[in-house]
């Protein structure tokens, strides 16, 4: 899947609204601080989650985008009445052919058609995706919503990716059965454990994983996957819990994920995230560059604008490096004027910026745009 365009509203009468943006493959939000990037993060990162979990999220969205070669619009609209219960008041879904929409889904307070037909009066807590994600005509937009994945690296979400985690003996038979990776993808396992799949087997992805990790910290001699019982016979665990270890120049020890720095988790769990990544995923990072040295952060722009793998990276950034290491026609300019947010796509900024010999980001921190970021 890949955004075309979105647009989002809250429905809460003083709450944001964002202008329409029309996506690239890498989009590098930018903007001061309290404009809004990360906030529009989280509303496309929500419709993901109301479309294949059915967790109901408040808002307003309007979103153009492709999947298997196949463009769609979707409108949806919730909203929220005086008892404080929340609802659908709009949920209309399109094809796009030849600059025509065609319509797949029409729904408003009072009626529901599926391709022409009307169908009985549904939960207004579920969406349109969610309900008929079983009918051919709305499951390839069910599977492309099921390829968001948001990274956040704030609050216990690193702590939890490189815990210690048993690997289901269930799990290891399906994934004999089914060795493709997006089973690996939608299991969400642990960072260990996602790896340990890879190790056992997609070898070559695995061995590519930790040839870039050690390029990336050349400290780094050696990597394997330890069982935590051969780590510490103290412990005693029911199943299997493989422990991603390295072992450092001068140093004669395996040494656990969790000793290693927060920034080589980081570094660690991107790689392992874009090579497990489904072709035509979402790749949602927020502020990624927090507390990182310079050479977990100097490997990322130029990662992300090579990869080959069909995926979409929307990405949120203060640091002066990666700023100016991504093209200023893959940038979004943040400007919030009370609840109005603005969005200025680079490419209007590139021609100017590209006349002066200063770095971008320095031209970026004295545009009015910016400078005004919040008013």
């Amino acid at each position: 899947m890949r955004i075309l365009t979105y647009k989002y509203k809250d429905v809460d009468p003083i709450g944001w609204h964002f202008s329409k943006v029309e996506f690239d493959k890498v989009n590098l939000l930018v903007g001061d601080t309290a404009t809004g990037k990360t906030r529009l993060l989280n509303t496309i990162f929500n419709l993901g989650r109301f479309s294949v979990s059915n967790e109901f999220k408040n808002g307003g969205w309007d979103i153009t985008f492709k999947h298997n070669d196949a463009t769609y619009r979707w409108v949806l609209e919730t909203e929220t009445m005086k008892d404080g219960e929340s609802g659908i008041i709009q949920d209309n879904i399109w094809k796009i052919e030849r600059q025509r929409e065609i319509p797949i889904v029409g729904r408003d307070r009072t009626s529901f058609k599926f391709n022409g037909r009307e169908v009985p009066k549904l939960s207004s807590k579920e969406n349109s995706v969610w309900l008929l994600k079983e009918e051919e005509l709305v499951k390839p937009i069910y599977e492309g919503f099921s390829n968001i994945m948001q990274r956040r690296f704030f609050g216990d979400e690193l702590v939890n990716m490189t815990g210690y985690q048993t690997i289901p003996v269930n799990f290891i038979e399906k994934i004999k059965k089914d060795r493709g990776l997006k089973r690996l993808f939608q299991a969400e396992f642990n960072l260990s454990g996602t790896l340990y799949f890879l190790s056992e087997y997609h070898k070559d992805i695995f061995n590519k994983i930790c040839t870039l990790y050690k390029g990336i910290f050349p400290f780094i001699i050696e990597t394997t996957l330890i069982d935590i019982r051969d780590l510490n016979k103290n412990i005693s665990v029911i199943g299997p819990m493989p422990i991603f270890c390295i072992k450092e120049k001068g140093i004669d020890k395996w040494i656990p994920i969790l000793d290693i720095s927060s920034g080589m988790q980081k570094v660690l769990l991107m790689l392992t995230d874009i090579f497990v990544f489904p072709e035509e995923g979402i790749y949602l990072i927020d502020e990624y560059e927090n507390s990182l040295g310079i050479n977990a952060i100097d490997f990322f722009p130029s990662f992300i604008l090579e990869v080959e793998k069909d995926i979409q990276f929307i990405v949120t950034s203060h640091h002066p490096y990666i700023i100016n290491e991504i093209p200023v026609k893959n940038w979004y300019v943040f400007h919030r004027k009370g609840t109005e947010v603005t969005i200025k796509r680079g490419s209007e900024l590139a021609e100017r910026f590209g006349k002066s010999k200063q770095k971008a980001f320095i031209q970026l921190i004295n545009d009015p745009f910016y400078t005004d970021g919040v008013e």
